[in-house]
């Protein structure tokens, strides 16, 4: 049997809802079929099964409160359904086997690599009379940093998809998670509500935002409108040296310089790739609504008995651009009220 076009129905009640041209096929069968979608940067059969249902029955789900949907409202849009992404991700690489040290408690090791304007100590440095090998240098992990932002465009990816079989023209409210998946990998998923403008003026593709129901209408009264759900990632690397060794078990108050070189560089690098991903999209400026930083502890494949510290930051925005009101009037700004 031939597969049938993608999106073309789904089983619902009511008389609006097509038939379901899928009925009848196997779980195996219509599991193969939505591989084959995903395959080709479609989504998956359910979810298109859905969708259809969803458009059928001319009813919506919603993740905003009361107040955000009469926020949306109040600004020209209307809620069109709930609409989500998920990609599963097996993250195994991160593309930094080597955390570019090589020095030891005995000296300098061969390709050892020393943070920039280092220099070796002076004769009888070091305990004993001799130093300890140079100070570690913070490297980045490209292949993880790549892996979490593919699995999380191809989340948002899949949820812009949902909103255009919808009849979106955007997705307000969207939520990033990611947690571990029972089967293995990580699930990255993205979850928020579609909305379509009243008016005849419409987006050339849907756009996603992070803003709550309330930022966006207060957003567009100021005359901005979002263009993009905007991330900057980073990964980097660094060896416990024995000036971090150091530092961290004495028993005086003192900065740990090496962790701070470690989460300055980590942040920097996630606003920079933010900063590029705002430009890729053509956004303005970005609303950041969360900056996030993990650190993790690995052992070190380069020196024996020891340790890495591993840094992953992320901030996540919306990218916006300004507009212009029709005939150069805009709306009036809202009442303010002081709540009793």
């Amino acid at each position: 049997m031939s597969q049938p076009p993608a999106g073309s129905g789904a089983p619902g009640r009511g008389a609006g809802v097509p038939a379901d041209p899928y009925a009848g096929w196997t779980a195996a069968r219509l599991q193969q079929a939505s591989v084959t979608e995903l395959e080709a940067g479609r989504l998956p059969i359910e979810a298109q099964r859905r969708l259809a249902m969803q458009r059928g029955d001319g009813a919506f789900t919603s993740t905003m409160s009361v107040n955000e949907l009469h926020s949306i409202r109040s600004v020209g849009f209307s809620p069109v359904g709930q609409v989500l992404g998920s990609c599963v991700y097996q993250i195994g690489y991160t593309g930094s086997w080597n955390c570019g040290y090589g020095g030891g408690w005995g000296g300098r090791g061969p390709g050892w690599t020393a943070s920039p304007g280092w220099q070796p100590p002076a004769v009888g440095g070091g305990w004993g009379g001799g130093w300890l090998g140079p100070p570690a240098a913070v490297v980045e992990a490209p292949g993880l940093r790549q892996a979490l932002y593919e699995a999380r465009t191809r989340a948002m990816h899949r949820m812009r998809q949902e909103c255009a079989l919808l009849g979106g023209d955007g997705v307000v409210a969207v939520r990033l998670t990611v947690a571990p998946f029972p089967a293995g990998g990580l699930e990255f998923q993205a979850i928020g509500t579609a909305v379509r403008a009243d008016g005849a003026v419409r987006p050339g593709q849907p756009f996603l935002s992070d803003l709550s129901g309330q930022e966006f209408a207060t957003l567009l009264r100021a005359g901005w409108v979002p263009c993009a759900l905007v991330l900057g990632i980073a990964a980097m690397i660094r060896h416990d040296d024995w000036a971090t060794r150091s530092q961290t078990r004495s028993w005086s108050n003192q900065e740990v310089a090496g962790y701070t070189d470690l989460v300055q560089a980590v942040r920097g690098a996630a606003r920079e790739t933010l900063r590029q991903d705002c430009a890729r999209h053509g956004g303005s400026t970005v609303v950041v609504r969360d900056i996030s930083l993990q650190l993790g502890e690995r052992v070190c494949n380069v020196t024996q008995d020891g340790h890495d510290h591993l840094a992953e930051s992320m901030v996540i925005g919306t990218a916006i651009v300004p507009f212009e009101h029709a005939g150069g009037n805009a709306p009036p700004p809202p009442l303010p009220v002081l709540r009793l």
